[in-house]
């Protein structure tokens, strides 16, 4: 799918994101479209998603499998105030739907008017704004993931984690780390954290050259945090789940 174009970005409708260009970064304004997923100990990082027709919560499969009636979602209040709602607000019965093979899951939901009304308003990213492409992302394109590590960012103040890098691979199939399945990632050169796994990854539009801030329009999800591949000499990368897999799961 080819970028988002600016002008498509200036999208202020009722139930999408805004990202229009303002003195606010696009990562900061990413940020209400996230939410933490936690289920007593257990935690890990959502996107709203919409299509035309549904409304969805994303996650690593090997999220959604700890997350059940009891979970709890926090996400972006005013003054970047968390919010606290019981997933049962949003989905009743959850049921997450998981990919066969990519860990990769996503929760239909199904709110209310009050509740959508309330909390849920701007806050998805639509479907043209995911690369479901088969195409690899370039490795001179920088990379921004946005999360939850180590569940820090959600209490007290709402401010989702974010860290840059690189593609070190195009595709290329490995087994996955919790189920062995084989499944298609793409590399990433700098390592996750726990807590990032679900976590989307964003190409950002934004630049800066000589001091000076640019924004090229193009705002596109390639991906989400599959987890870390690490050795005895402690190196570490970071493997990508391509938004690609969501064609399986989304009408």
């Amino acid at each position: 799918m080819k970028p988002l174009s600016l002008s498509i970005l200036f999208i202020t409708l009722f139930n999408y994101v805004s990202l229009g260009q303002t003195d606010t970064s696009i990562v900061t304004k990413l940020s209400v479209t996230v939410l933490s997923l936690r289920n007593g100990e257990s935690s890990g990082t959502g996107s709203f998603i919409m299509t035309d027709s549904n409304s969805y919560i994303v996650t690593a499969s090997h999220v959604a499998k700890l997350m059940n009636q009891n979970t709890i979602l926090i996400i972006q209040g005013d003054h970047n105030k968390p919010i606290t709602l019981k997933i049962t607000d949003l989905a009743n019965p959850v049921i997450w739907l998981s990919h066969p093979n990519a860990d990769l899951s996503v929760l239909k939901i199904a709110p209310s008017k009050t509740i959508y009304d309330l909390y849920l308003k701007r806050r998805f990213v639509p479907i043209k704004m995911i690369d479901t492409s088969l195409i690899p992302v370039p490795r001179n394109l920088q990379l921004t993931t946005l999360g939850f590590p180590l569940g820090i960012g959600d209490f007290e103040y709402f401010s989702p984690l974010s860290y840059r890098s690189y593609p070190s691979s195009e595709f290329i199939t490995l087994p996955r780390f919790d189920t062995k399945v084989p499944q298609t990632f793409i590399i990433l050169e700098n390592p996750s954290v726990s807590g990032y796994s679900g976590g989307p990854v964003y190409e950002t539009g934004e630049f800066q050259t000589s001091g000076i801030k640019s924004f090229s329009g193009h705002v596109v999800l390639h991906g989400f945090i599959h987890g870390t591949i690490s050795d005895r000499t402690g190196g570490k990368l970071t493997a990508m789940t391509p938004a690609f897999y969501l064609r399986d799961l989304i009408k």
